[in-house]
C-alpha cells in the first residue's frame, strides 16, 4: 500500500510540475455575418512546423488549447462551411499562464454544387410504432464529402447536391440507437435515389465496457449560483475524451471515459474559461465525483 501511495504521489507531483512548465491559449470563434459563436471549430497551435496542440470550440464558441510548451505559436482556426483563418500575429505562450483573447471571426463558405447533382431521400420511422420521426439527422458520406439532412414532421428527408459515387448513409436521433443503411447507396450523375428508409430502435447504445465517468458542478464564483448550459471537457493527451453540458442546477456528468488521467476544463457564455488545477483520475466502472468549477464572469 505504501509503495502504491508513493507511486500515485510521484505521478501527481510529476503532472503538477509539468502543468507549471506549460501554458495555454484561449479565445472565442464567431461568425462574421451574425456574430454568433461557432461550435465545433478546430483551433491548432503550431511551432517549428509541428503541431503543439489543438482544441474544439464548445457551444459558446470558446476554446482552450492546453499543455503548450513556452514559445511562439502560429494559431489557425478551421470550421466546416467556413474559410480557415490564421491569427495575424504569432502568439506567445508563457509557462504557467493562459494567453487569452486569441479570437477568430470566420467567414462562411458554401462550395458550389457539383455539375448535375443527385440526391438521396427516404423516411425515418420508429421501429416499434411505425410513426415518423421528426428532427432525425441523416448523413451521407463518401470518400470526399459528408452531407446531411434533417427529417420533417412526416419523417422524410432529402440529401441534395451529391456528386456521383458510392455513399454510406446513416440516421440517428437522440433517444434512439443510430442505424447505418446496410448497403452502400450507388448514385449516378444527376440521379435521385429514393426509398433509403430507416426504422430506428428506441434506447441508447449501452456504454462500452471498461469505462468510467466524471461529474461535478459549475457555479458563478461571484454569486455562488449554478451556471446552466456550461460546457465541460475531459482532455487526454490533447485529445478530447468526452464532454457534457450542465443542467439547470449546474451539474454535469461525462460518461464513457476510458480509465486514466484527464485534464478538465469548463466554459460558459459570459464567463472566463477555467482549467481544473489537478489531473482527474478515471477508474473503470466508477464515477469520479466533485470535479467542480467556479467561473469568473467576463469583464464588460
Amino acid at each position: 500500500m505504501k509503495k502504491l501511495l508513493a507511486l500515485l504521489f510521484s505521478i501527481a507531483l510529476a503532472t503538477t510540475l509539468f502543468a507549471q512548465t506549460t501554458g495555454s491559449i484561449a479565445g472565442i470563434v464567431t461568425d462574421s455575418a451574425t456574430g454568433a459563436p461557432i461550435r465545433g471549430a478546430m483551433i491548432t497551435a503550431c511551432a517549428s512546423n509541428m503541431c503543439g496542440g489543438r482544441a474544439i470550440t464548445d457551444s459558446t464558441g470558446t476554446y482552450t488549447i492546453l499543455n503548450l510548451a513556452a514559445g511562439n505559436y502560429i494559431v489557425v482556426a478551421h470550421a466546416r462551411m467556413y474559410r480557415s483563418q490564421r491569427y495575424p500575429d504569432t502568439v506567445a505562450v508563457v509557462a504557467g499562464q493562459t494567453t487569452p483573447n486569441i479570437n477568430f471571426v470566420l467567414t462562411g463558405y458554401t462550395p458550389p454544387p457539383p455539375p448535375n447533382p443527385g440526391s438521396i431521400s427516404g423516411v425515418v420511422t420508429d421501429s416499434a410504432t411505425g410513426l415518423p420521426i421528426a428532427g432525425a439527422n441523416v448523413m451521407a458520406r463518401d470518400r470526399r464529402i459528408v452531407r446531411r439532412a434533417i427529417t420533417g414532421t412526416d419523417g422524410s428527408y432529402t440529401i441534395t447536391n451529391l456528386r456521383a459515387g458510392a455513399y454510406r448513409v446513416m440516421a440517428n436521433k437522440h433517444g434512439y440507437q443510430p442505424n447505418m443503411y446496410p448497403d452502400p447507396v450507388i448514385l449516378a450523375v444527376g440521379q435521385a435515389v429514393t426509398g433509403i428508409n430507416f426504422a430506428l430502435v428506441q434506447g441508447q447504445v449501452p456504454p462500452p465496457p471498461g469505462t468510467g465517468s466524471i461529474s461535478g458542478t459549475v457555479i458563478n464564483v461571484g454569486t455562488q449560483q449554478p451556471i446552466a448550459n456550461a460546457t465541460v471537457h475531459a482532455w487526454r493527451q490533447n485529445i478530447c475524451g468526452g464532454m457534457a453540458r450542465t443542467g439547470p442546477d449546474g451539474t454535469y456528468t461525462i460518461p464513457n471515459l476510458l480509465s486514466g488521467n484527464y485534464q478538465m476544463s469548463a466554459s460558459a457564455m459570459g464567463f472566463m474559461p477555467q482549467t481544473y488545477p489537478d489531473p482527474v483520475t478515471v477508474v473503470e466502472n466508477q464515477n469520479t465525483p466533485n470535479i467542480n468549477f467556479a467561473l469568473q464572469p467576463r469583464q464588460p
